[in-house]
């Protein structure tokens, strides 16, 4: 597992990978407001809690995050501007 803090346009944020199976980590980068995960999390879920969340899918690392696009954000994540098909470097600082 790997739990760290990483630097992205000069702001901290907290990173996630595990390993849960053989096919694909867990991955979550948390900024001060909201969040990014990958597809094992339920948007669902964080929109009952009112959580500022963005999906993204088929990743493996926080470089593979930093390079794709929004798949699916939470209202609040909306709210903000935030849409799918949205490059997530681009949208990051929102976070």
């Amino acid at each position: 597992m790997i739990s760290q803090e990483v630097i992205i346009k000069d702001k901290k944020y907290k990173y996630v990978n595990m390993k849960l199976g053989e096919n694909a980590p867990l991955i979550i980068l948390k900024g001060s407001t909201g969040y990014i995960m990958c597809g094992y999390l339920n948007m669902e879920a964080a929109n009952t809690l009112g959580d500022i969340a963005v999906r993204v899918a088929g990743v493996n690392d926080v470089n593979d995050v930093l390079n794709t696009e929004v798949n699916s954000c939470s209202r609040r994540a909306q709210e903000l501007g935030i849409k799918p098909g949205d490059k997530i470097i681009d949208i990051i600082d929102r976070l």
